[in-house]
């Protein structure tokens, strides 16, 4: 079974690199890098990120999921999880969980301009805290408190489960989003 399953998850990943690569970063007539948004390649991996949390967890496929996106993207990605974040959760918690950092780094990703993403998660007894840091342009004045777009959906998810989304940036020093849910 787990064969089959890796033989699949490295071909979905082979075609994901690929449509990354063609549509995330292309270039304009003058050489410049444009930041594209491909719905495609966000909706195929927010489906795959919710298919492997059923059957490896969230430490699991966050840890997957980190390793594809330093593949694709070349930003070097430090992981750290603590043994209680491979605990099993319920299916929703791990869901909103994933769709956070996977926003999160979407927008570093398209925006950040970053070489290095640092991805914490742990949990406590009462309280599960995924953390992603990234050493990025940093954020604009006012752009953590936005209502709208990517940080917006992250706060969502988090208050969703009477969670809490932290974001703090600074001009050239990056930004680091943190959402913090109580264990049910």
């Amino acid at each position: 079974m787990y064969d089959e399953l890796e033989e699949g998850l490295t071909s979905i990943t082979m075609r994901l690199r690929s449509a990354i690569q063609a549509d995330t970063w292309r270039v304009n007539g003058s050489g410049d890098r444009l930041h594209g948004d491909s719905a495609w390649t966000r909706q195929v991996t927010a489906e795959l990120g919710s298919i492997l949390l059923g059957p490896l967890g969230l430490a699991a496929t966050i840890e997957w999921h980190a390793h594809q996106f330093q593949k694709c993207t070349g930003i070097v990605c430090e992981l750290t999880i603590n043994d209680a974040a491979g605990s099993e959760l319920p299916e929703d918690y791990a869901a909103a969980v994933f769709e956070a950092y996977n926003e999160a780094l979407s927008n570093i990703a398209r925006h950040a301009g970053a070489s290095r993403v640092s991805i914490a998660l742990t949990m406590s007894s009462r309280e599960l805290t995924m953390a992603v840091r990234d050493d990025g342009i940093g954020l604009a004045h006012g752009a953590a408190d936005a209502s709208l777009g990517g940080i917006a959906g992250i706060r969502a998810r988090a208050e969703t489960h009477n969670g809490v989304c932290h974001v703090a940036g600074t001009r050239d020093l990056g930004t680091t989003v943190t959402v913090s849910l109580p264990l049910p």
